[in-house]
């Protein structure tokens, strides 16, 4: 039986901790193969950025190892349209991210990032995170990967969708066990700090103090602070499907307030319908001049 092909990306670069003990507990189950394509260098919160205005580099450095030159993006996207094309993979692993990935910032991370350009492209998978500013111990989230990725490989997502992984810092004895999540939510404080630099001039520095959390139960992390590993099933597509539904799906109507831009020729017109009334700005394009009309609302105590 043909070996299960995992490739491995992060965003800490090709020579982060955290992917080094990634590949290695994969290379030690028998049923799979690694290939790695990693950045050159640490692109933490590159979220899903690719490089469009330079070219990009590609090194090979070992047997099944190559780095790439930009991005978490960029890597799984030269990894399945060139350096895999003939091998492609069955499943993408991304990390072990060194810090946490939780609530909104799985919007900024560029683990998140690597694992979702293969979902985008058809493959599945999963980013993996020790959910610590400092981590120290890798053994627990190395535990989750022997204990978890037959099943993730046995029982992959709907396509368009992936796992995101946080796993506590610690040994293996300490993980007390795997909990289904939801994104969580959190509020930084002091984000940006004025400073000036060596020679006087004024900088700001993007930072800040660490995150205070809502504290919901089934959160990713109330998951990780009472020392579970927190699973959360991400989708690519970010549609409300909510709001959708209850704002008339597919019957294609504005919504109530929203602006709405129709053509008469060369001649584009606005149309706002508000409390006041539908107004009509235009010409926005083409003529000369314009014009502003208000038709009565029942405000005015005439009829529509």
């Amino acid at each position: 039986m043909a070996k299960t092909h995992i490739l491995i990306s992060n965003d800490d670069g090709i020579d982060a901790f955290g992917l080094k003990v990634l590949v290695e507990t994969i290379r030690e189950m028998p049923d799979c193969r690694v290939s790695v394509v990693a950045p050159e260098s640490q692109q933490s919160a590159t979220s899903r950025c690719m490089t469009l205005n330079r070219p990009l580099r590609v090194k090979q450095c070992g047997p099944d190892r190559w780095t790439v030159s930009g991005t978490p993006t960029d890597t799984i996207m030269v990894a399945l349209g060139k350096i895999l094309r003939d091998d492609l993979p069955d499943y993408v692993l991304s990390g072990i991210n060194h810090g946490p990935n939780l609530g909104e910032d799985v919007h900024y991370s560029g683990t998140v990032a690597a694992a979702m350009e293969g979902c985008v492209q058809g493959v599945p998978g999963a980013a993996i995170s020790l959910a610590d500013w400092h981590p120290s111990d890798f053994g627990a989230a190395a535990a989750f990967v022997r204990r978890m990725l037959p099943e993730l490989l046995a029982h992959p997502l709907p396509a368009g969708s992936l796992w995101n992984v946080n796993v506590p810092n610690g040994p293996e004895s300490s993980l007390k066990g795997v909990q289904l999540t939801r994104q969580g939510s959190r509020k930084y404080y002091d984000v940006v700090n004025e400073m000036t630099d060596p020679r006087g001039r004024p900088i700001v520095w993007i930072g800040g103090k660490g995150p205070v959390w809502d504290d919901r139960a089934d959160s990713d992390f109330a998951a990780v602070r009472d020392g579970y590993a927190s699973m959360t099933p991400l989708k690519v597509d970010l549609t409300d499907h909510e709001s959708w539904r209850n704002r008339g799906g597919n019957e294609r109507r504005a919504l109530p307030g929203s602006p709405v831009f129709a053509g008469a020729g060369d001649r584009f017109v606005l149309h706002h319908e508000g409390g006041e009334g539908l107004t009509i700005e235009g010409p926005t394009r083409g003529g000369s001049g314009g014009e502003t009309l208000r038709r009565p609302s029942p405000a005015d105590g005439q009829g529509r």
